[in-house]
């Protein structure tokens, strides 16, 4: 038996099988039901050009496994319509060579690639236009998330607008794409014209829901005319927008009826970035894919379908089997491990790294113009980079990591997989570190918790020594070749460990209880005490609660705390009397600090760098990736 048959059996005796049963979107053929969904990463040029960071990044979900790839939002129309930042391009045929060199990347690792066409419409900003002129939408002064009211649509602009989105598509097929995805979701261009809160026209572009239509269909027959009947045509929608005047799931779902005729697959999600919560959900998963296989229940045409599913692949391999969905997409998931779909075939799900959801990368990064990054994947945006990190080392070295949190694991996984021989010790009975803390409140307990399992399975997978119950002070740290000091951040002096309050479960006898600080974790522990009842306070020394986290994951926690009654204060002291839990910032640890000298005994982590787990995760990583080089 050779090793693809092994391969099939696994495949065929996993719960997830039928997901690796080849699909067809119109006369495509694709190796499974697995799509890359399209996730701005700003990783193209300055002037959106594809170059070698972005080519790396798409080949490296190819090889993972993916059956299909749809690009980032691929602007049609750079002066007013691009995504804040630097997005693709393909609004000039000059763009045609490099977007065919990323074809050629996907397809030489047995995926299929599909280009997703894209104009903002209101979602922009008028300082992200090229002549610093307001952005366009179907009705004027309807502003967006992003602030800047538009300017309407002139009726004559409209079929200009149109040959935008068909000559992007010509481009794409000379470009050596295997289909084209329309971004008509999430509050663009496509989807403002059909929402009733976007478009107040009176003319024939408004009104109605045929009206209100009639733009993307409009758009849809001229791709359809210029690329023929044959070539692979897909549509993303918001098929529904959940505020007062928005899109109704009714008419998305008439929409999709609408669209049947011309489109070989529609891709379905919901809201736009005045709901981001929606659709960048940081609740439980699955909260999107009911849509869509309510939009499957009234097309025939392929349905794809999304929303945190890398935690649901029994329950999406049973929904495609059933019928109720035909492709299942992983957006963050592939982010945050792009062998995803390689892992879960080979039957490894522990080796995978599962998004947490907190959304750092879209919020901390892309929100701030920069190019996504992953706090669990120090990979991501540096694929070749980490191709060569993980090569054997020039020479084996006896390794010592003191410290089991993220960074102290990354560090011992990668310098195990160099070949070097590698003892972790950890001063707690477990490995872990402060992910035990973020785990003991509700929203991010069960993503946490499956994140340390990764950590175990994975030092257990390359053969680290692992030794539990062991202070640093208590090891001898001369026979080592280089010693990696992993031992975080510390509580404040004279200050209670919020940490290990969190981590260990040591709730308060208190019935009333304050908390004091400005950090995220500071919003875990509030909410953690309310969870047990507690009647809790949260003051914040700062201006605001939270300001070490993202935007997103604070209002995230706000809102949690609100249900909990929690009540918040901002530029406030800690109370004189009662019980007082305090979260301020914490400060780098100082273990073993007299043996320091950065080079065989070096620090790592937020103990070295400050910050939280993308700085730990990544600091880890990287300086594994050093041990045993010539520098």
């Amino acid at each position: 038996m050779n090793h693809s048959d092994i391969r099939n059996l696994v495949v065929s005796d996993s719960p997830t099988a039928a997901l690796f049963q080849p699909g067809r979107i119109g006369n495509m053929q694709l190796r499974n039901r697995f799509v890359q969904a399209p996730i701005f990463t700003q990783f193209a040029s300055t002037f959106g050009e594809v170059d070698d960071k972005l080519i790396e990044y798409h080949r490296a979900r190819a090889r993972g496994g993916v059956g299909l790839i749809i690009t980032e939002n691929t602007s049609i129309d750079w002066e007013v319509g691009r995504t804040v930042g630097h997005p693709i391009r393909i609004d000039h045929d000059r763009f045609i060579g490099g977007l065919s060199n990323l074809v050629d990347a996907v397809h030489g690792e047995g995926a299929k690639i599909a280009v997703q066409l894209h104009h903002t419409g209101r979602q922009n900003s008028q300082g992200n236009t090229e002549r610093n002129e307001p952005p366009l939408a179907p009705t004027a002064g309807i502003t967006s998330a992003f602030g800047t009211p538009p300017r309407a649509i002139e009726e004559h602009e409209i079929p200009g607008l149109i040959d935008k989105y068909v000559q992007g598509a010509r481009r794409a097929v000379a470009a050596g794409f295997d289909a084209i995805e329309l971004h008509g979701a999430h509050g663009y261009l496509l989807g403002q014209f059909l929402s009733p809160y976007t478009n107040k026209r009176t003319d024939r572009w408004g009104g109605s829901l045929e009206n209100r239509a009639r733009f993307a269909l409009e758009v849809v027959r001229g791709i359809r005319e210029q690329v023929g009947s044959e070539f692979p045509l897909m549509y993303r929608l918001s098929v529904t927008e959940p505020y007062e005047g928005g899109l109704s799931l009714e008419d998305g779902l008439a929409f999709c009826e609408m669209l049947e005729p011309y489109v070989d697959a529609l891709d379905v999600s919901a809201g736009n970035y005045d709901t981001a919560m929606v659709l960048l959900p940081m609740v439980a998963p699955g909260s999107l894919v009911n849509y869509a296989k309510a939009v499957k229940s009234r097309v025939s045409i392929p349905v794809i379908g999304v929303g945190r599913l890398t935690w649901l692949f029994d329950e999406m391999a049973q929904a495609v089997s059933n019928g109720e969905l035909d492709f299942v997409a992983l957006g963050r998931a592939g982010l945050a491990d792009p062998d995803t779909v390689a892992k879960t075939r080979r039957g490894a799900p522990q080796s995978v790294r599962r998004c947490l959801a907190v959304n750092e990368c879209i919020s901390r990064w892309m929100f701030n113009g920069k190019g996504t990054q992953c706090v669990i994947n120090p990979a991501l945006g540096q694929e070749r980079r980490a191709e060569q990190a993980r090569r054997a080392a020039s020479k084996k070295h006896r390794v010592l990591v003191v410290g089991g949190g993220p960074s102290g694991c990354e560090a011992a996984i990668l310098a195990a997989e160099r070949g070097h021989s590698v003892l972790l010790i950890e001063r707690h009975d477990r490995i872990g570190g402060q992910l035990h803390a973020w785990a003991a409140a509700s929203p991010l307990r069960m993503e946490v918790n499956n994140m340390i399992r990764f950590y175990e399975s994975e030092l257990e997978r390359v053969g680290v020594s692992i030794q539990l119950n062991t202070d640093a002070d208590d090891v001898d740290l001369s026979p080592w070749d280089t010693v990696l000091l992993a031992t975080g951040t510390v509580a404040p002096e004279q200050d209670q460990d919020v940490v290990d309050m969190l981590a260990n479960g040591q709730l308060p006898v208190a019935d009333e209880v304050t908390v004091f600080g400005e950090t995220e974790t500071a919003m875990f522990a509030a909410l953690w005490l309310a969870e047990h009842g507690k009647k809790v306070s949260l003051v914040s020394p700062a201006e605001e609660v939270g300001i070490d986290t993202n935007d997103m994951q604070r209002g995230h926690l706000t809102g949690l705390l609100k249900e909990q009654g929690v009540s918040v204060r901002t530029s406030g002291a800690p109370p004189a009397d009662g019980t007082v839990v305090m979260a301020t910032a914490r400060v780098a640890s100082t273990a073993k600090a007299e043996l320091f000298d950065d080079n065989r005994v070096q620090s790592i982590g937020t103990r070295a760098r400050g910050g939280r787990m993308y700085e730990a995760t990544q600091s880890g990583f990287w300086a594994a990736s050093k041990i045993g080089e010539v520098l």
